[in-house]
């Protein structure tokens, strides 16, 4: 007998889809550090080591356990009291939030991933969908449909004459006018949405949105009654660009009059410890809402991804610690920005394009393509999957995509991972998103093993 026929159909589902987690474990299981020079160097998967050490020290020194609280199941699944109150005065303080905001309004996780899966299973029936600009974080493919079983609905800023801008991601009416699209392209395929969700700063693009844009998604959004989800986990990993000392800085959804846009309860804000906090492993994140049925309904479930109170009440003490936060979120910026350029001078010298204007995350989307695809030659066409994988929509194209995924290959034979720009949905081929918050040794050597396999190709 067949052991995936003891299995659900929910499970034999997931099987059958390409494992999201597969090729990193694989990469990290051999990763470059100074004992092990011989491993990857990883520049495709979104971790800012850059504070590691400081981070530890703090964590290290005012350590501590409340076994009444601790080793209890304390005040339930809705999250550490501590951290909630903590994460309230962060909010105002660094996200300059509007109106009160309570430690009543946070729902903790086991990180963004889970929060984006439960708020999933709260608002979407199975088959409903979300709208996400394009392109955008490959987790996204992986934790709406898979236990929550909500479609990931990419959305397309070609313009009407087929050409492509990505500085559209973050214009007003491009905003409006491809979302009015998707909208009804959705219903054309009968599937009905549900909640519009951006990464602000944005992922992989590296750049925060405007707040005219904001305000034109919620608009979209109170329009259609949708739900408005704004995962804003690099919120203070924005960094001062030299060349582009005018880019926009972060605009929380929360930070901007939105009285007579959107009602307030229908925006919610996703943050975690993972990127500003340099600590993904901590797997920490938390929802803040002022829709008290969405909290009361995600509470519900988060049982299942309930962190210990010994964990979370660690980020609480980071979050009380003026001092700390006074010292350490500039300088986590001064790094990042100083990685940025080391980056930005490489493809300069190599004469690589890339996305530029931005100055936030800690990733660059960068074009590596063999040649520019013709612009009539959207990626785009038709849906295939709940993953908002699509139908590639020419030969040149498909050509071009073997080619990327040829020289991702030939980078992780050589010693570096690189993200390829169709597991980001991309709508064009030819582009990569590189992190630059590795070590300054290994983002150097991952920089020469780069250049290392574009010659191997060119030759």
């Amino acid at each position: 007998m067949d052991e995936s026929s003891l299995l659900s159909s929910r499970a034999i589902e997931n099987v059958r889809n390409p494992d999201h987690w597969a090729p990193l474990v694989q990469a990290l299981s051999h990763s470059w550090s100074e004992t092990n020079t011989e491993g990857t160097v990883i520049l495709g998967l979104a971790e800012n080591t850059l504070m590691h050490r400081e981070i530890a020290d703090h964590i290290k020194s005012h350590f501590d356990i409340d076994t009444h609280s601790q080793f209890t199941y304390g005040h339930g699944p809705q999250g550490s009291p501590r951290l909630r109150k903590a994460l309230a005065l962060f909010f105002k303080e660094n996200f300059h939030a509007l109106g009160e905001v309570t430690a009543e309004q946070f729902v903790v996780a086991s990180g963004v991933s889970a929060v984006v899966d439960h708020v999933t299973w709260c608002i979407c029936d199975e088959g409903e969908g979300i709208l996400f600009p394009a392109p955008l974080y490959t987790g996204f493919t992986n934790d709406l449909p898979t236990r929550s079983r909500g479609k990931l609905l990419p959305v397309s800023f070609r313009r009407d004459d087929g050409t492509l801008d990505l500085d559209d991601v973050f214009d007003a009416t491009a905003n409006t006018r491809c979302m009015e699209r998707a909208l009804v392209q959705a219903k054309q395929n009968g599937v009905k949405v549900k909640a519009v969700m951006i990464t602000n700063p944005h992922n992989p693009l590296g750049k925060c949105y405007p707040p005219d844009a904001i305000k034109a998604i919620a608009a979209f959004c109170e329009k259609h009654s949708l739900h408005y989800l704004s995962d804003e986990i690099y919120a203070n990993s924005v960094f001062v660009n030299d060349k582009y000392p005018k880019a926009t800085t972060f605009h929380s959804v929360l930070s901007i009059d939105l009285d007579d846009v959107i009602r307030p309860n229908l925006v919610h804000v996703l943050y975690g410890a993972a990127k500003d906090f340099c600590a993904n492993g901590l797997r920490l994140g938390a929802l803040h809402t002022r829709n008290t049925a969405l909290k009361n309904a995600m509470t519900t479930i988060t049982t299942f991804s309930w962190p210990s109170y010994v964990i979370q009440d660690t980020w609480a003490r980071i979050l009380e610690d003026e001092k700390f936060l006074q010292w350490y979120l500039p300088e986590n910026q001064k790094r990042l920005a100083t990685n940025y350029s080391t980056l930005i001078k490489f493809l300069d010298d190599n004469s690589i394009s890339y996305f530029r204007g931005g100055n936030a995350g800690i990733f660059l989307w960068v074009y590596l393509g063999r040649q520019t695809v013709s612009s009539n030659t959207p990626i785009f066409a038709v849906q295939a999957s709940d993953r908002g994988q699509f139908d590639v929509a020419s030969a040149t194209l498909e050509a071009e995509q073997s080619y990327d995924r040829l020289l991702a290959d030939t980078c992780l034979k050589n010693g570096v991972m690189i993200g390829r720009g169709s597991r980001f949905l991309s709508e064009e081929a030819g582009w990569f998103r590189i992190t630059f918050s590795a070590d300054e040794e290994a983002l150097q050597i991952g920089l020469d093993r780069i250049d290392q396999s574009i010659a191997e190709l060119s030759a």
